[in-house]
This record gives structure tokens, C-alpha cells and sequence, in this order.
């Protein structure tokens, strides 16, 4: 009898002192509502939706709590994302159900006026954090809803969740005047002694900043137990450890577009205060059934779509794509030129210059509508502009193309050229060295002023950056001509986009191309 209760003593006193809980989490959905880049065998928000209410009963039934997050980004990247300023896409978002959520860059870049309309119009019904990102006053409803941590019971573990976006300054003088993105990890700091000093025994920091940045801030705040993260669009279908102080701390991140769930199950040791990995995997989200409440969600942001701009229209066939599936063969370097050569014939100018990620991965497949057509460069600024970006140009000196390209690099994006031709080599420091620079085969003139056309995100944000940057862009100017119209215009005139990249536009000669890549392999979109 008296085995029989110390075993029972044993057992209970093992259960009390550790326990398992669960992270569910995605990031980086960019307003993919219908189902994944490419893949429509995968994601989709009533799908997604489904499968985590799915893995929270099953949780449920083994004992398990269970805690839902997504690290950010869910607004810009489709077209879904314009349907009445941006509403439905937030609407979409919200009905997911996540406990807790960060913003990430592409969920604030409409600004902060248009970002407090849908505050106020779709307030959310869970928490959205941003410890390092500070709005004025004057920003009620965002103040209302946007917090620096989350702190909750999950099962029977105290968990506090700290919020840190990206404070890269590509992105983060949109909302400067207005408010405003600190240090990441001083913030971390600061809140993860807030959170311990409370009593909280798991502290997760939910980022938007890559895993690289992740790694980091694992390092530099010993306090933090695990990091979910975004912004890199990482598929880590395996934990990374990174040491800190004592312990090592693990960093998950699902990939993008809602094309997995990540599931990471975590037992808490009361009695060592420490974190173990139980189990880590990233679930593909796809199956038949969707969510009603979603499906309907959905299916009126659509409706809204169509009454801007008009079911036909966006619908109609106007042209071809030979290109493959990304997931096949990777045919972005073709759209990528072809963005950039549009940009070109449209404006006039000598040469062109687009950076990939400003266009992402989304190129179109097959019959071509215009609805294609955008979410093939789907990135816009101000809900005014119901055609997304605008071109723009500047004028460039000669003797400063170099500097363009390397203060360029320097935000490791991947940059294109179209009307220009240079030979180029990196270092092993990383150092970028480009000689030999002609147009139309004759050597670049140093003193002489050339027309370049931009993408809006370059020129605007570059002035944003620093009053120096109109040093080197002079004269810049917004054409007004719509990229999806210049788009549409120049598939109209060619008919097919080929993945021939040798080919010369159809009643034209062949545009000279250089393509510098990012110096690494990490992402930052």
C-alpha cells in the first residue's frame, strides 16, 4: 500500500512540476485568401482556419493547451489586399482566430491614416503586438488594439508573448511624423524583464524581423525562451538552436503564403525552469473541407473586387505565360525583367532598375487575366491609387550608377537592369565592383545625366530614407502611369511572356539585362 502511494506521490508530483502546451503559428500570408502562391492544392484561409481548429481538439483531447500566433504580414501581397481599403483582407485575418498576432511591414505600408480607418471599422478581437512600434495619440483605435506583449494561461503554463516588428528603415518611415519602430532588441530587453519580473515561466517572442535578426536577439536577451518568426519567409522544417547564456533557445518559422501550419509542442520543467522541444512539424494545410464564415468572407471581398473594378475586366484573357510553377522550375528572373522592361518602353527612359522583391514570386501561369497581372506585382501605398504603384523616374549622373546599385545592395535586394550593360563582380568582404558600364554599346558618360525609371517603393522610400538620396536621384518624378496598366500594355503588344529570356519583344531588339543577386540566402521581402 505504502509502494503503491509513493508511486502515486511519484506521478503526481512529476505532472505538477512539468507541462506540455502548444504553439500553432504561420507568418508571412500576404492576404492570400483563396490558397498558396502557385498552389492551389495548398492554403487558403478557410482552409487554414479548419486545420487549426482541427490540431486545437486534438490538443484538447490529450491534455494539451494549445496557443495560436502568427508572426505578421498579413495584409499587403495580393489583390485581395485593396478590396475595400484593405477591410476585407483584415476581416479575413481576424476570423482565423489567432490568439495573439504581430504587425509586420507590409500591414502598416497604407499608412497610418488608412490603418487607423480599418482599426476603427474591423477593430480586432484579439490582440495585435508591436513592442517596438509607437503611434501618436491622435491613432485611438490603433492605441486601442496594438499592444507590446500578451499574457495568458496556456493549459497550465503562464506564457508571455512579446510582439517585435522589423525597424529596417526601407519600411519603417511610413509611418514617421505619426509614430514611430525602435530597436528590436532593446525593446525585447525591456519587455522580457517585464514579463519575468511578472511571474511569466515561458516567454515566446513572436517576430517579424528573419531568422537571421532571430539568431541575434536569442543571443542578446537570455530571457527569451522561444522565437516564432517571419519576415524571411523561412521554411525550417527543422528547429534552429541558437545558444544563449546557459540554454539554447529554439526558432521556428512556417514559410509563407498559408502553404503550412507550424506545430510545436513545448514541456515546461517547473522544477529547472527550462523549455524542451517535444515535437516540431510543419503540417501542409490542404484537404477539401473550408470554413463557411470564411468562404462567405471571401467570397465578398471578391464581390467587392469586381464592383471596383468590374468581374470582366479583371477576368478577361489578355494574354499567355509559358512559364513554370516556381515549385517546378523558377522562372522569376523572367518576370522580373519583364516588370523591369515595361517600366522602360512605358516611360522612355535610358534604363530601368526594380528590385525582385518588390514584385515577389506570384508571376502569372498559363492564360493571363489582369487579375494576374496584379498579383504578379501586387504592392500598393495609398488605397487612392486603385492601380497599385505608380512609375517613377529620376535622373542619375553617370559617374554615381555605381553608387546607386551598391547604397542599393546594401539592403540585400536583388537588383535588375534593363537597358544597360556592366560586368560586376562581389568580394569576399562583400564588396561590389562594377566597371565596364555602357548604354546602346557606348561607354557611360560620368557627367552626364541619364533618365532611369523606378518602381514607386524605390524613389519614394529612398527620399523618405535621407535627404541624400536626391543626390543621387535627381529630378525624380511620378509619371502616373499605373505598373498594372504599363504591364497590361506591353503583354498586349507581345501576347506571351516566354521563358526564352533571348528573345526579343516582338517587333523590337533584344534589351540589354544584368542581374545582380543578394549576397546571401535569407529573403527579406
Amino acid at each position: 500500500m505504502k509502494l503503491f502511494s509513493g508511486i502515486l506521490l511519484l506521478l503526481f508530483t512529476t505532472s505538477a512540476l512539468a507541462e506540455q502546451f502548444q504553439i500553432l503559428h504561420t507568418n508571412d500570408l500576404h492576404s492570400h485568401l483563396e490558397h498558396a502562391v502557385q498552389r492551389p492544392d495548398l492554403g487558403g484561409y478557410a482552409r487554414l482556419k479548419v486545420f487549426m481548429d482541427q490540431q486545437k481538439a486534438l490538443a484538447k483531447r490529450k491534455g494539451i493547451g494549445s496557443i495560436s500566433m502568427d508572426a505578421g504580414d498579413f495584409m499587403e501581397g495580393s489583390i485581395y489586399y485593396i478590396a475595400d481599403r484593405g477591410r476585407k483582407t483584415f476581416e479575413a485575418f481576424d476570423k482565423l482566430g489567432h490568439d495573439v498576432a504581430i504587425l509586420g511591414n507590409h500591414d502598416y505600408l497604407m499608412g497610418p491614416d488608412d490603418l487607423e480607418a480599418i482599426f476603427r471599422d474591423v477593430p480586432p478581437h484579439r490582440p495585435l503586438l508591436a513592442a517596438n512600434l509607437k503611434m501618436d495619440p491622435a491613432y485611438t483605435h490603433i492605441n486601442q488594439h496594438l499592444r507590446p506583449v500578451w499574457e495568458g494561461m496556456v493549459g497550465g503554463v503562464k506564457v508571455g508573448v512579446i510582439g517585435i516588428t522589423t525597424n529596417d528603415m526601407l519600411y519603417k518611415w511610413r509611418l514617421e511624423g505619426e509614430g514611430g519602430i525602435s530597436g528590436e532588441v532593446v525593446a525585447a530587453r525591456k519587455w522580457a524583464k517585464y514579463l519575468r519580473e511578472r511571474g511569466t515561466e515561458v516567454i515566446v517572442a513572436l517576430t517579424h524581423i528573419g531568422v537571421k535578426k532571430d539568431k541575434l536577439l536569442a543571443k542578446q536577451v537570455p530571457e527569451i525562451d522561444v522565437i516564432v518568426g517571419g519576415h524571411s519567409h523561412t521554411e525550417l522544417q527543422e528547429v534552429v538552436w541558437q545558444k544563449s547564456k546557459n540554454k539554447r533557445v529554439p526558432i521556428v518559422q512556417s514559410g509563407h503564403y498559408g502553404e503550412w501550419l507550424g506545430r510545436l509542442i513545448l514541456d515546461y520543467d517547473r522544477k529547472k525552469k527550462s523549455v524542451s522541444v517535444v515535437e516540431y512539424k510543419l503540417l501542409p494545410v490542404n484537404g477539401e473541407v473550408r470554413d463557411l464564415e470564411l468562404k462567405t468572407v471571401i467570397a465578398e471581398a471578391k464581390s467587392e473586387l469586381y464592383q471596383d473594378f468590374g468581374r470582366e475586366w479583371l477576368n478577361e484573357v489578355i494574354g499567355k505565360s509559358t512559364l513554370q510553377t516556381k515549385h517546378v522550375k523558377d522562372h522569376s528572373k523572367t518576370w522580373h525583367f519583364f516588370v523591369n522592361e515595361y517600366m522602360l518602353e512605358a516611360t522612355g527612359a535610358d534604363f530601368a532598375i526594380h528590385a525582385a522583391n518588390l514584385s515577389g514570386g506570384n508571376y502569372p501561369l498559363g492564360n493571363i487575366t489582369r487579375k494576374d497581372l496584379y498579383n504578379g506585382n501586387p504592392r500598393t501605398f495609398d488605397y487612392d491609387d486603385k492601380y497599385g504603384y505608380n512609375i517613377h523616374t529620376a535622373k542619375v549622373l553617370g559617374g554615381l550608377i555605381k553608387v546607386v546599385a551598391e547604397v542599393t545592395l546594401k539592403f540585400n535586394l536583388p537588383l535588375y537592369f534593363s537597358g544597360i550593360d556592366f560586368k560586376w563582380e562581389r568580394t569576399k568582404s562583400g564588396k561590389l565592383n562594377i566597371w565596364d558600364v555602357t548604354l546602346n554599346g557606348r561607354p557611360i558618360k560620368p557627367f552626364e545625366y541619364y533618365r532611369v525609371a523606378f518602381s514607386e517603393a524605390i524613389v519614394r522610400g529612398g527620399y523618405n530614407l535621407t535627404p541624400a538620396t536626391h543626390v543621387l536621384l535627381h529630378d525624380g518624378e511620378n509619371t502616373r502611369i499605373p505598373m498594372w496598366k504599363a504591364l497590361e500594355e506591353k503583354l498586349l503588344r507581345e501576347k506571351i511572356i516566354s521563358a526564352d529570356e533571348g528573345r526579343a519583344p516582338a517587333g523590337g531588339k533584344k534589351t540589354e539585362r544584368v542581374m545582380i543577386p543578394m549576397s546571401n540566402s535569407e529573403e527579406n521581402p
